[in-house]
């Protein structure tokens, strides 16, 4: 959790860099808060390295898949009588 001095000193920062606005302490003192706490949350996904003996494959481009499987061939169909 960011420290009051933290956000405060971050909302200054936002203050001065749009040019020192009047009346828009509180916003700026929000934004400052919210860009902190993200910060300190950790990521959604954590990456790692392949296992020891793994290799990690490129996926080959689509002109080397060659194209889809026909749909007619798959299914069956009987003549109604």
């Amino acid at each position: 959790m960011p420290t009051e001095q933290q956000i405060k000193e971050l909302a200054y920062a936002i203050w001065e860099q749009e040019g020192r606005p009047d009346g828009r302490d509180q916003e700026h003192y929000f934004r400052a808060k919210q860009i902190l706490e993200a910060k300190e949350e950790p990521p959604l996904v954590q990456l790692t390295t392949a296992p020891s003996g793994m290799r990690l494959t490129t996926p080959l481009p689509a002109q080397q898949l060659g194209s889809p499987p026909n749909k007619r061939g798959t299914t069956s169909r009987r003549k109604k009588s």
